[in-house]
């Protein structure tokens, strides 16, 4: 994507879940043995493309229309709960990603994160990988919001937190889900294409993307942090 100059933007805003940690796969591969339980035989790929970005809540009404299948009361919250318990154990950075925190620390640019998923996991997802500790404050789940993502609300109440407004906002995504959020709240949206076609984060809003966070540290008009 082409260079973004530094005075277009004031802030970032992030996605978690495969943006920051390196999580998807490890949820994904659990989801994945979930629906085949429940009759949905989908390869991990497959999974990945298709319910990425949704909330658990969402998928379990979608498994039951389509496999006729009532899903447990209790699937939700067991699901949640080990995965949670499996990225806290083993979960790292994506790729790049502290180097993309450092530079915008740097040059004091505020930065956040807006997610789908839980406070609990995030403190402890983001804590593993010493990010949470470094954004006090301005860490935001759509579950504490009106409405989760595709909805705007998760990225609205972000940029109040990090102090900007939405066209002074980069927003970095992985999901169409998500992209059509950040379009939703009025802000550009760079997809972050490491595991997704391109185009399909294009369609859903994106103005640009980047396959990894060397390229997207590029695109903000920043430069890797000299160690001393």
């Amino acid at each position: 994507m082409p260079y973004l100059p530094r005075a277009d933007y004031d802030a970032v805003i992030f996605d978690c879940d495969g943006v920051l940690i390196d999580s998807e796969r490890i949820a994904v591969a659990i989801l994945k043995d979930d629906l085949t339980e429940f009759g949905l035989r989908m390869s991990e790929e497959e999974v990945h493309h298709r319910f990425t970005g949704w909330l658990t809540a969402q998928i379990a009404v979608t498994v039951a229309a389509e496999t006729g299948m009532a899903v447990p009361p209790d699937w939700v919250r067991r699901h949640n709960a080990l995965v949670r318990e499996a990225v806290a154990s083993g979960v790292e950075p994506i790729d790049g990603v502290i180097d993309v925190l450092d530079a915008l620390d740097a040059n004091g640019i505020g930065w956040g994160v807006a997610s789908q998923s839980d406070p609990t996991y995030l403190e402890r997802g983001l804590g593993r990988v010493g990010i949470w500790q470094r954004a006090p404050g301005r860490v935001v789940s759509a579950q504490t919001v009106a409405r989760p993502k595709p909805a705007p609300d998760v990225y609205l109440t972000a940029m109040e937190l990090v102090g900007t407004r939405p066209d002074r906002a980069i927003i970095v995504e992985d999901s169409p889900t998500g992209v059509r959020a950040g379009v939703a709240a009025g802000a550009r949206v760079i997809g972050y294409a490491a595991d997704r076609a391109p185009d399909d984060l294009i369609s859903a809003g994106a103005s640009d993307t980047v396959p990894t966070m060397t390229e997207l540290l590029g695109a903000l008009g920043l430069s890797p942090v000299a160690v001393a």
